[in-house]
């Protein structure tokens, strides 16, 4: 079946979303949420778009761009490229690392584009990582993102009212081709294999022995275990952690010494 046709924005702006395959985890540490931040920064230095939003989850991605000269699948590829390559380097992975073509939304609507920066920065907190999006530090919303310069903020200003960009963040619906998917796919391993992938991965056997385990152990437990591909629930279940849990504790800060 032949793909059907991206719809392009008379405006230039979209939004965009990147989720890993299966749902996998794109970011399993601090220095890869960097290194995507500065593949945009390329992308966007070469390629002539604009970025004006975006927030770094754990295995998904969103984005408001504006295109210039070249359109938004050149624009993609460009950041894809360079972030995946230098992914699969990293953790000795090969073969893809997006679900399928990124899913792009065309933004027509001043009214429709204000819903979608509130969406994008409310993001963390719906996902039970942040109390307020200016909490979280790989957001845009946030004082303390990686690269200040990255937002092109002048744009942002034009087309959005300062009171939705220096108020606070209401939560809003997100479009419907953004809502969670329901795949239907059988877990890749048992919890009888995630199991064993735990046991290995640091030695405990159960929730018993995994809850004694310090902080800095449980956290690189649940990355490898996300690098293989185990889901959350199945985490949740063999470490006795709630499914929030696992989520904060892959995304957190490594423990400092």
């Amino acid at each position: 079946m032949p793909r059907r046709a991206r719809r392009l924005a008379e405006s230039g702006l979209y939004h965009v979303m990147l989720r890993g395959v299966n749902r996998d985890a794109i970011f399993l540490e601090d220095q890869d949420r960097e290194r995507f931040l500065h593949a945009l920064a390329l992308t966007k230095e070469v390629s002539g778009c604009l970025v004006l939003a975006y927030c770094l989850m754990t295995n998904h991605v969103h984005m408001i761009l504006m295109t210039s000269t070249e359109p938004i699948s050149l624009v993609m590829k460009r950041l894809g490229v360079r972030y995946v390559g230098w992914f699969n380097r990293k953790y000795a992975r090969v073969g893809h690392l997006f679900q399928s073509r990124f899913v792009s939304l065309p933004v027509e609507d001043d009214g429709y584009l204000v819903t979608l920066v509130r969406y994008v920065w409310n993001n963390p907190v719906d996902a039970g990582l942040a109390t307020r999006p200016e909490d979280y530090r790989w957001s845009s919303r946030s004082p303390l993102a990686h690269d200040r310069t990255l937002v092109d903020t002048a744009a942002l200003r034009r087309l959005v009212p300062s009171e939705v960009l220096n108020g606070p963040v209401v939560a809003s619906e997100p479009p419907r081709a953004f809502g969670p998917s329901k795949t239907g796919r059988p877990p890749l391993h048992s919890d009888e294999q995630a199991a064993l992938l735990l046991h290995r991965s640091c030695g405990a056997r159960g929730p018993d022995d995994f809850c004694v385990l310090d902080a800095d152990a449980q956290q690189r437990a649940i990355r490898e275990l996300r690098a293989r591909s185990v889901s959350y629930a199945q985490i949740a279940r063999i470490t006795g952690l709630r499914v929030s849990q696992v989520r904060r504790a892959q995304v957190a800060d490594p423990p400092r010494p």
